[in-house]
């Protein structure tokens, strides 16, 4: 059964415009926009979001797809914790995110290889095995949350935890158990404040123990035992270069530690399904219970499969072929796809700037003079005398437009040398305000970004419906791949291109900038490149690759000026005979 609690903001012609769900806010609010509130379409919507969420992960997360989906080697996300209420609420949203998260994560680090390579080192007996298995999982689970800690993918990871740890502790039975020990242990070694865990356990009393009296006399000690690992797990491991360096290191840390815990867990169950230490038990209901829904939503999905995987959309464009038939070093050509990932921007325009790049800009228009001919004021227009017995309309207007005449795109360097928050701010500020500038007198232009994703060069449109968007910056620099992508895709038949190219240093992956500057030449695309908060050596690198086309912009005070010399050179070249 379907319950629709949304609340529909609707537009001036009765449209939809935002499904808003009261009492149900969480962090994708911010970012995810495209709804439905019919099931299959959601769950559409759901999973894309997902997938694009997924890319900041890894190279190996694979495709993901819903429980029920047929596709090898797939990531299966079961969606049980989400059906039943649609569009999918936010803070639910947050939840499927964060779940996607820790599994993706655990498959970018091998930790199922890990665990095979574990039991047999250790070979726990068979009264232990269940007990091995959770060991090794909550483990591995404090390890991939610590990994999404390190970015925002780490509130989204805090929702899927507080989600897992709570179910659990709700169906408890009498302390102590292995299930809840590691469950609080994972609470706090996996927490966003790094230090939380030395606070060490006291009594605490979550998920519905209230009542259940101190734990402090079963879990003190173990608990220090498993803390002893937090900071190997959190800090050591992730440092290393390599995916199998990580892997025998966390091999070495949790086979130290199995043995040390089991000293203090022997002879306490697992939890309630550990069969050999609670052999007596009849059938859980409200396992039997979950396991009915999770079987009733696989029946849902499978008959949605088809439905699904039609709806998905295709992978992002791959521009790579198109690049080497354009190319002379075609073998060094990096990987370039399209990409729609984006999270709004904040507003970063400065006017003051604002006001002095328009005057810059506008200096750079064609002037024309547009006549409003036959209204009743304004200056006599003496072909219109004749009205002037009967309407009175002798009168016209006369304005002047200012038009670029060009297609104008700006391209923006979104790499990992712009990672650093000081510079990226300053980049933002730069190219909104100049692109808002730009816009007053090219409304047709458009703004992309480039940074490297999963060893591809990824170009994003990132204004969009009148709205400023951003990426994270990340990654090696394609520049030479990055314009020409740009420009092949953004021609106007009939209209030359100018495009504005803001880096902060020279290429360093694929097949370089001379390649992009040919095919510029030849294709009638004016390159401008401006580079900011460049050190001595980019600069120099600069100027080697595109010689007097690009200027230096040391303070924002200077872009004006420096714009402006800019768009004369190109003007002077533009109209040079050929």
């Amino acid at each position: 059964m379907t319950y629709d609690t949304t609340l529909r903001l609707m537009n001036e012609a009765g449209d939809v415009k935002r499904f808003v769900i009261p009492g149900e806010e969480g962090y994708s609010d911010f970012w995810r926009r495209d709804k439905s509130p019919i099931e299959s379409v959601e769950l559409v919507k759901l999973l894309v979001a997902i997938r694009k969420l997924s890319t900041f992960i890894g190279r190996n997360v694979g495709e993901i797809v819903w429980s029920g989906m047929e596709l090898d080697n797939a990531l299966a996300l079961d969606p049980t914790p989400i059906m039943g209420t649609y569009p999918v609420p936010a803070g639910k949203t947050d939840l499927m995110a964060g779940i996607m998260v820790q599994e993706a994560y655990k498959r970018v680090e091998w930790s199922e290889r890990l665990r095979e390579m574990l039991r047999l080192r250790v070979q726990p007996p068979t009264q232990y095995e269940y007990k091995f298995d959770m060991f090794f999982s909550v483990c591995e689970s404090v390890y991939v949350d610590g990994l999404a800690n390190k970015s925002v993918l780490g509130y989204y990871a805090e929702a899927a935890r507080d989600w897992r740890i709570t179910r659990t502790l709700k169906s408890l039975i009498k302390p102590p158990t292995l299930s809840e020990m590691l469950h609080l242990w994972w609470r706090l070694a996996a927490h966003r404040d790094p230090e939380l865990y030395k606070n060490g356990h006291s009594d605490l009393t979550l998920g519905g123990l209230v009542m259940r009296g101190s734990l402090d006399q079963y879990y003190s000690k173990p608990m220090q035992t498993m803390n002893s690992i937090v900071p190997a797990l959190r800090e050591d491991c992730p440092a290393l270069p390599s995916v199998s360096d990580r892997c025998d290191f966390r091999l070495d840390l949790y086979e130290k530690l199995w043995r040390e815990v089991l000293g203090h867990i022997r002879f306490w169950p697992g939890d309630r399904s550990d069969r050999f230490m609670m052999p007596d038990m009849g059938e859980d209901d409200e396992l039997a219970r979950e396991e009915a829904e999770q079987a009733a939503v696989k029946a849902t999905i499978v008959n949605y499969a088809n439905l699904i995987e039609a709806a998905l959309p295709q992978k992002n464009r791959d521009y790579t072929d198109q690049i080497k038939g354009n190319v002379a070093n075609f073998e060094n050509v990096a990987r370039v796809e399209g990409n729609d990932i984006v999270m709004l921007a904040r507003n970063r325009v400065d006017r003051h700037l604002l006001h002095k790049l328009e005057q810059v800009v506008r200096n750079a228009t064609d002037r024309r003079n547009v006549f409003n001919r036959g209204l009743s004021s304004g200056k006599i227009h003496s072909r219109r005398l004749y009205r002037a017995h009967t309407t009175g309309a002798v009168f016209q207007q006369k304005k002047h437009e200012f038009d670029m005449r060009k297609n104008v795109v700006l391209l923006v360097d979104a790499t990992g040398s712009m990672a650093d928050p000081t510079q990226w701010d300053q980049a933002e500020m730069i190219y909104q305000t100049l692109f808002t500038a730009i816009l007053e007198y090219a409304p047709n232009a458009r703004l992309f970004a480039y940074n490297e994703v999963r060893n591809a060069c990824r170009i994003t449109e990132i204004y969009r419906g009148g709205r400023m968007l951003t990426v994270l910056p990340h990654g090696r620099t394609a520049s030479g791949e990055a314009i020409i992508a740009t420009a092949m895709n953004t021609r106007i038949p009939g209209k030359k291109t100018l495009l504005v190219h803001l880096t902060d240093g020279a290429s360093n992956w694929g097949c370089g900038v001379a390649d992009a500057l040919k095919y510029c030449k030849g294709n009638g695309v004016s390159l401008l490149t401006l580079g900011v908060s460049c050190s001595l050596s980019a600069k120099q690198s600069l100027r080697d690759e595109y010689g007097s086309l690009v200027k230096f912009i040391d303070k924002t005070e200077q872009l004006p000026k420096l714009f402006g010399e800019l768009i004369i050179s190109e003007m002077r070249e533009s109209r040079a005979p050929q």
